[in-house]
């Protein structure tokens, strides 16, 4: 219950304040009182980048990246965001050792020469004050081409590890990409163009 302080007694002042607070916690805490833009880090420890792609038209081949570091600003109140992150490929771990050296390899991504891939894009859409679409560009082995990416789920909530407490954003994200617009085209016969993509995503709020 939220009690009148001294010069707030007009009931339609207070009933005004209290929608905007409940706005706030049903926003999950987004929006701030002098609706600033908020900061946010991307923790490497709790982003990663899953990819899936059909092999002969029998199975899916899996495997994981990480090493991501990055940055995202938000606002609620105004509906925009903007995200900025970079994955390490030399991380890249399909658990068959043979496939990782060739996929790291010039036939693919050329690791050697291109040791990052780089995602920025702004929210499009939101829901309940927290971004559900993302629309940017993604370079990977130099090439820049569009990319769409779409939130399963997205939570804002304060977390307490031991004896720190972080106010942290993540969920789950998904796109689909041709490879072979990025250059990847080699052995399209066998291995699909269309490459799954499912980021499970970490930022951690900056400042208090």
């Amino acid at each position: 219950m939220i009690e009148a302080a001294p010069g707030l007694a007009d009931p339609r002042r207070l009933r005004r304040i209290q929608g905007s607070v409940v706005f706030c916690l049903t926003a999950a805490a987004w929006c701030t009182a002098s609706a600033a833009v908020e900061r946010y880090r991307i923790d490497p420890d709790h982003t990663f980048v899953h990819f899936a792609v059909l092999h002969t038209g029998v199975s899916s081949v899996r495997g994981r990246v990480g090493g991501a570091k990055g940055t995202a600003t938000l606002d609620a109140e105004r509906q925009s965001a903007e995200v900025a992150v970079e994955i390490d490929l030399r991380t890249l771990d399909t658990g068959v050792k043979k496939l990782d050296a060739t996929l790291s390899g010039e036939l693919f991504f050329d690791v050697a020469r291109h040791r990052s891939a780089r995602f920025s894009a702004r929210a499009v859409q939101f829901h309940d004050g927290v971004p559900t679409e993302f629309e940017g560009e993604l370079t990977l082995r130099g090439v820049t081409r569009p990319l769409r990416l779409s939130a399963e789920r997205f939570v804002c909530k304060e977390v307490k590890i031991l004896a720190l407490k972080r106010f942290v954003c993540g969920g789950d994200l998904h796109a689909t990409l041709n490879r072979a617009e990025f250059g990847l085209d080699e052995y399209l016969t066998m291995i699909s163009d269309e490459v799954r993509l499912s980021i499970s995503v970490e930022a951690i709020r900056e400042g208090p």
